[in-house]
């Protein structure tokens, strides 16, 4: 009997191919946000997971901020009347060796680096950061392709050297290995800065929402750090500092107590100015929450649609029974028993939902990726989410189909026959 329900169903759905796909439209679009939303979510989740682990997630930040303020987002907090800034608030190069020394077997180091902006290098433009070895470990993964890296004696001493990207490399000098030895030759204002190429760099774009929470620095030329406070282009004095810890782990720990030392030690006297504390973990885990939130709207806009197409078929299953009225009082007369007639509706009803599903989430797939890719991101196959999705479509097949089949299960047989 069930084999003949399908059958019929799946007649009556061919014969009105253009009814059925509208109705199925609302479920369709329903099922495909569902299921790309939960793709999206599950790249994003290991997306965070991967940045946490990475060396980005070893850095602790500390910015000199208003007292009155709460942290260094504090817009509320900020007050316009407050003194300025003086260099005896700011931090200094004792600070950093304090820490150092403080903090040496749970440390790296400490990231000096400086944006020395855009220069001119003939027609071409190149931006140029002055860094420290820790700094330039920071900066992700940096394969040399020619020449070599920086040396300590190099960055101790401030050498006018420079490491270039190979892209940069190929427009100034026309490849990567003649690029080598070379000397860069910058303009910046009315100044100018010459730099020997001692290495040519290559390194990877980071995806497109990596690149969002930690920035991109695929094209930049690195110079010691030293040579841009003698070229006059970084200052003594920081508003900021970053540590870099030896370890991911127990970084909110860490952190805490280095912040509350340096301001315990340098900051307990001052009137206006105190470190707040940044790390790249608690950035993350405000973002994830906030994610979490965006992921749980779209799903409940989703919800919604699939609402909409659940009482869309409900329309059109009632419809479809004044048009069949005459078929309905047939059957009866044939001896159709009202759960006959119940259960071939239910079963109509079901079906184009649980067709309009499969469409759902084979778009939803492809969306997902697609979108997965474009982000750069690691989307997962969520297979309990569409198990639950084919789940809810059945379930909304037999809900929103129950009313039109019990009224066509109710139709007397003789009124029926009698329809017009």
């Amino acid at each position: 009997m069930l084999k003949d329900n399908i059958l019929l169903a799946l007649s009556e759905l061919k014969a009105n191919r253009m009814r059925s796909l509208l109705t199925m439209l609302g479920i369709v679009i329903g099922i495909a946000s569902v299921i790309s939303i939960m793709i999206m979510g599950e790249g994003m989740k290991r997306t965070t997971a991967d940045i946490i682990g990475s060396a980005e997630a070893k850095q602790i930040g500390f910015q000199v901020i208003q007292k009155g303020m709460e942290n260094y987002y504090d817009n509320e907090g900020y007050d316009e009347s407050l003194r300025s800034m003086k260099n005896s608030d700011k931090l200094t190069v004792k600070m950093f060796d304090d820490i150092e020394k403080r903090y040496s077997d749970r440390l790296d180091g400490i990231s000096l680096s400086a944006d020395m902006g855009r220069m001119e290098v003939g027609e071409e433009t190149l931006s140029l950061k002055g860094v420290n070895r820790c700094a330039l470990t920071t900066e992700g993964s940096i394969d040399i392709l020619a020449g070599r890296n920086i040396t300590d004696d190099e960055y101790t001493n401030g050498k006018n050297v420079i490491l270039l990207s190979d892209e940069k490399a190929e427009k100034i000098f026309g490849s990567v290995d003649g690029a080598v030895g070379k000397t860069v030759e910058c303009r910046k204002n009315t100044r100018f800065y010459s730099y020997t190429v001692v290495g040519v760099y290559h390194k990877e774009p980071a995806p497109a929402l990596k690149a969002m929470f930690t920035g991109d620095t695929k094209d930049i030329g690195f110079v010691p750090y030293v040579t841009t406070l003698e070229n006059g282009l970084a200052d003594e004095y920081y508003e900021w500092l970053i540590v870099v810890a030896k370890e991911s782990e127990g970084i909110p720990e860490l952190s805490r107590e280095i912040g509350n030392y340096l301001n315990n030690t340098y900051y307990a006297d001052n009137d206006a100015y105190k470190l707040d504390i940044i790390t790249y973990q608690e950035q993350m885990d405000s973002i994830t929450q906030v994610l979490g939130i965006m992921k749980g709207v779209l799903i409940a806009i989703a919800a919604i649609s699939l609402i909409v197409g659940g009482i869309g078929v409900m329309n059109i299953m009632v419809v479809s029974i004044t048009e069949r009225t005459r078929e309905i009082g047939t059957r009866k007369a044939l001896g159709a028993s009202n759960n006959n007639i119940r259960v071939q509706f239910l079963v109509e009803a079901t079906i184009i939902c649980l067709l309009g599903s499969l469409f759902g989430i084979a778009i939803g797939l492809l969306l997902g990726k697609l979108m997965s890719l474009v982000l750069g991101i690691a989307g997962g196959m969520p297979v309990m989410s569409i198990l639950i999705s084919v789940g809810i479509s059945m379930a909304f097949g037999i809900f929103f189909g129950y009313y039109p089949a019990n009224k066509a299960a109710k139709l007397n047989p003789i009124e029926a026959l009698r329809y017009e």
